[in-house]
């Protein structure tokens, strides 16, 4: 099974799913869906595990 984390965009609050092995604590920028900003996961407002 696929391991995912939530996260939520740190500009829009906009929510969306990411792959936890690619992304997770890589030091790689996430691309909102919703308004496409960038930002690494420790920068979201809310990260769900």
């Amino acid at each position: 099974m696929t391991k995912i984390f939530w996260v939520t965009c740190p500009q829009c609050q906009g929510e969306f799913y990411c792959h936890w092995h690619e992304l997770r604590h890589k030091q790689i920028k996430l691309l909102c869906p919703y308004c496409s900003h960038q930002f690494l996961d420790k920068e979201s407002s809310k990260i769900v595990e």
